[in-house]
């Protein structure tokens, strides 16, 4: 029995850990996939914030150079057709060139652009306007290019590409809202690599790589600064981590339980077995007594007073196998809630005294003291007689296994909260505090190590217990 109870605890304990286990290193690996996907998530952001903002800042060029395009004080632009295509072709020049350079107006013509004009009107004014800076200028801006359609054109173009500055509020903005629409809010510092150089934020610990946030040279480079970032992992990883906090804590639940649950059973069994080797002892004494009893009268001749005696002999054997059996029942009957209770009214007095009277021979015997304190009028109660009378008998029976030198008892009887209450006391040997509690259940007994003096079986108290409670009595906590 050990032994199966040994590998099935090591079976069990091989099994809890293996699951938990797994669980450790499914949320290690998972943790490490949440980094990774932060990292990659923060960099992306960061990547697509500082192109977004710089795509703001070419349009801001590109506004202004529509805007030198319109300064007739600055350019002029002109059309003609050309005489071998048949198609309208701009020209574009400073409307006051610096007269060493001698600069040809920079020509273009356009697909689209179907007209036949000998000269430049409004209309096709703003026709080329539009496309030339949607299609040409914008095309320079995003390759940070400079050129030179007009000297003056390129000298303000080049003016603006110096002025033009990163925009860190808008950049910041732009990559917060890149952030959340990645699941992920946290405190973050745009630092350039200038300055990341010099000083690095010392609760930054977690950086994106460095863009370059310029639109020419020299180039200016970015980097996000984040605090630890444990507390996103632990945001995107809140229901892999609970899943895997609840899988452990039922996985180590079951194992105690089941714990529990064997060693209960181990315990029972043991139990079980005491009360086997004890009853199987008691009832081969009566047995192996009437059969010899019973093998004397039929082999011998006997007398009629040595008949009687004989006979007398098997009758108290009788009686005690009739005891023993009657405990087997009671245990039983208990365990068979269905069994109806015979309820009627009864006088508790009477009932005690009843009791008493019947172990009047057994108290007289060990030289009992007994005291009673009983109100003047009948307490009468609705209960099973029989029952009740038999968890009095069991109570005192107790009282005279366990006496300590001269039994001394006292029972009271008097009326609590409309409640009828029964007190026994006596000066037994008493009951250690860490045996109190289990008195109650079956088969259990109090050890003394490996003889008890008195025989038992451990089915009296649990019998007194469960009839007292299906009576409406509470259930006692303990035993003194």
């Amino acid at each position: 029995m050990k032994r199966r109870i040994h590998l099935v605890l090591l079976m069990m304990v091989t099994c809890t850990v293996g699951v938990v286990g797994l669980q450790l290193i499914w949320s290690y690996q998972s943790y490490r996939t949440a980094s990774q996907e932060f990292t990659r998530d923060i960099n992306e952001a960061l990547q697509e914030a500082v192109k977004l903002e710089q795509d703001a800042r070419r349009r801001e060029l590109l506004q202004q150079y529509r805007g030198w395009l319109a300064d007739t004080n600055l350019v002029k632009i002109t059309c003609r057709v050309d005489p071998i295509y048949k198609t309208t072709k701009f020209s574009l020049a400073d409307k006051h060139p610096w007269a060493p350079e001698k600069r040809e107006p920079f020509t273009i013509g356009f697909n689209h652009f179907t007209q036949k004009l000998p000269e430049i009107t409004p209309a096709a004014k703003a026709y080329f306007i539009k496309h030339f800076t949607e299609d040409i200028v914008w095309q320079n801006l995003q390759e940070g290019s400079l050129y030179f359609y007009t000297r003056k054109l390129g000298d303000k173009m080049e003016e603006a590409y110096t002025q033009n500055r990163l925009n860190p509020a808008r950049l910041k903005k732009l990559f917060q809202q890149q952030l959340q629409q990645r699941d992920i809010r946290a405190g973050f510092a745009l630092i350039s690599e200038k300055q990341a150089k010099n000083a690095t934020p010392a609760d930054f610990k977690y950086a994106t790589r460095s863009y370059n946030v310029s639109l020419r040279k020299p180039r200016q480079r970015v980097q996000a600064y984040f605090p630890d970032p444990n507390l996103v992992f632990l945001q995107r990883m809140k229901w892999v981590i609970g899943s895997s906090l609840l899988l452990i804590v039922t996985a180590i639940f079951c194992f105690g339980y089941t714990l529990k649950t064997l060693f209960r059973q181990k315990k029972l069994a043991e139990l079980k077995n005491d009360f086997v080797n004890n009853m199987t002892h008691e009832l081969k004494t009566p047995v192996a007594t009437i059969s010899l009893a019973a093998e004397a009268i039929q082999a011998f001749d006997l007398s009629k007073a040595s008949a009687e005696e004989y006979i007398s002999i098997i009758r108290q054997q009788s009686g005690r196998l009739t005891g023993l059996i009657d405990q087997i029942l009671k245990s039983v009957a208990l365990e068979q809630e269905s069994v109806a209770l015979e309820k009627k009214s009864i006088c508790l007095q009477e009932l005690v005294a009843g009791v008493l009277s019947q172990h009047r021979p057994q108290l007289e015997q060990v030289s009992a003291t007994v005291e009673t304190q009983f109100p003047p009028e009948c307490l009468t109660v609705t209960a099973d007689e029989l029952h009740l009378g038999n968890v009095l008998a069991t109570l005192l029976d107790n009282a005279l296994k366990y006496r300590n030198h001269q039994l001394q008892l006292r029972l009271s009887l008097y009326k609590q909260a409309g409640n009828a209450v029964l007190e026994i006391a006596d000066n037994g040997l008493g009951i250690a505090p860490e045996h109190q509690v289990k008195v109650f259940e079956k088969f259990y007994r109090v050890p003394a190590g490996n003889v008890h003096n008195v025989k038992g079986y451990g089915l009296g108290l649990s019998y007194a217990k469960a009839m007292a409670e299906r009576h409406g009595a509470p259930s006692p906590s303990g035993a003194g």
